[in-house]
């Protein structure tokens, strides 16, 4: 009798680790794997990065973003990617400032033309609606971020909204606020303006436009 209960206990075991690593998905009526390619057919793709500093602040700079990833809507968990933000579309609201920004003691654009964020997964995925054509989900994109040719791993909190609608399925969503750390990723500036002119961390965030293949 103990036998079997102890045999019965490791089949749910199992069973249950089974059933809870399957992943969180939609209730759409499309299923599969989805290629999701960022364009502006619904909206213009666009980080935007702040910075803080004693002298200066910089509010609202805007960069143009492209990239692809791979969305199961099955298992939103197994999503993954790369988002690509060209260093010579930044732009500050003051041209020179554009320019500096470009240059070698900065971002170094022409060895370094792009900040990219290759996604590996999503974690602590929460469905916030799904169904009718619609689904919504909260979940932090985990990945490395590389700025200045340095990558470092980094944890972003992000919103997917995926709406079925034909020809192609759009898809959108919004990447909240996180901090990049300069000194980190090995931009070093002109003497004296970080700390200053040009705050220490700068934060960034994005809305993302995309349709499915």
């Amino acid at each position: 009798m103990k036998l079997c209960i102890i045999l019965t206990a490791f089949v749910l075991m199992v069973f249950t680790a089974g059933t809870s690593s399957a992943g969180t998905g939609f209730n759409l009526s499309t299923k599969g794997t989805k290629t999701i390619t960022l364009n502006n057919k619904v909206g213009a793709n666009q980080a935007q990065f702040s910075s803080k500093a004693p002298l200066e602040n910089i509010d609202g700079g805007t960069a143009t973003v492209t990239g692809s990833f791979a969305l199961d809507l099955g298992n939103l968990e197994a999503t993954s990617g790369k988002v690509l933000v060209a260093v010579n579309t930044m732009q500050t609201g003051i041209a020179l400032r554009d320019r500096h920004l470009q240059e070698k003691d900065w971002l170094d654009a022409e060895s370094n033309p792009n900040i990219t964020f290759d996604i590996k997964k999503l974690s602590g995925v929460q469905i916030v609606s799904s169904g009718g054509g619609k689904g919504v989900a909260k979940a932090n994109a985990e990945g490395v971020f590389t700025l200045h040719g340095v990558g470092k791993p980094m944890t972003i909190s992000i919103e997917i909204t995926y709406v079925e609608k034909a020809p192609n399925d759009l898809v959108m969503i919004k990447v909240n606020d996180f901090p990049v750390s300069l000194k980190e990723h090995g931009v070093a500036g002109r003497k004296g303006i970080i700390g200053s002119k040009v705050s220490e961390t700068i934060t960034i965030k994005a809305m993302l436009y995309g349709s499915a293949n």
